[in-house]
């Protein structure tokens, strides 16, 4: 039977762990070639080349720091090398700078989260676009937003801005790319259980779990499955748009630990 991705080719930044190794996992499974990106941790690429490649897909791993254009610009020629074009695109990676009070704020953290979380994801976008444009079917790029760029808690200035940044450009390059057939949108998860989250004491599932209108926490497969029908020919007449993942939670006037977020 053929998988809806079949022969496809895709590509997710960030995708080492977390959210973004669930996605590359998810759209193997459903028949793409994925190349994965990641920055640094060497043994995590390899781990996820290897169930990449037991799916029975191509796989191509690429490291570069998206913060700095030289490298940005490599992976994209590697790809062109490799592939000569994409099919689809999940601009995941990102810096995630945790709770951070206000006073504390400063012009260096702003342009070390601005460098990867909004310049990194738009010079991925404008790539991508370059990559798809000569296709017969155009493309999907899917970005990786939050729902904190609308519904946030204290200490998330920074992480929020960028977010909202890139629900915007979203919208944006939809418009741009349209005459293209280049769908372009905006997936933001609400609380998705990751490792990190597990290695922290101070992380209690069931009581989080409460504040969550559906009554669990996402998975990083609930992100996953949703990209790819995202990507798929189904999706064929959605984009512009940020679309919620969140078990319900943005909708909820308030939390019961906000500290935890």
């Amino acid at each position: 039977m053929k998988r809806e991705l079949q022969g496809k080719n895709a590509l997710v930044t960030g995708a080492g762990k977390g959210i973004g190794r669930g996605i590359a996992l998810s759209l193997a499974k459903a028949g793409a070639n994925v190349c994965i990106h990641y920055r640094s941790d060497d043994d995590e690429a390899k781990s996820l080349e290897k169930e990449i490649l037991d799916e029975g897909v191509k796989c191509l791993v690429i490291k570069a720091d998206l913060s700095n254009f030289f490298e940005l610009e490599a992976m994209f020629a590697k790809i062109k090398e490799t592939w000569k074009s994409l099919d689809t695109a999940i601009n995941n990676a990102g810096w995630d700078p945790g709770y951070m009070d206000v006073t504390t704020i400063s012009e260096e953290l702003f342009n070390k989260l601005s460098d990867v979380n909004i310049k990194g994801t738009l010079f991925c976008c404008l790539n991508e676009i370059d990559l798809m444009k000569n296709n017969s079917t155009g493309g999907s790029i899917i970005n990786i937003g939050s729902v904190q760029q609308d519904t946030s808690v204290k200490g998330r200035t920074l992480y929020a801005t960028s977010k909202g940044a890139i629900h915007s450009m979203t919208g944006q390059l939809a418009l741009e790319c349209g005459e293209l057939g280049i769908r372009v949108n905006n997936v933001a998860p609400g609380y998705i259980e990751v490792e990190r989250m597990n290695k922290s004491a101070e992380f209690n599932r069931d009581q989080v779990a409460k504040d969550i209108p559906i009554g669990r926490i996402g998975n990083t497969n609930d992100v996953g499955e949703f990209v790819v029908y995202l990507a798929s020919d189904k999706a064929g007449f959605i984009t512009g748009q940020t679309l919620i993942i969140d078990g319900g939670v943005s909708r909820k006037l308030a939390r019961t630990n906000p500290s935890t977020r």
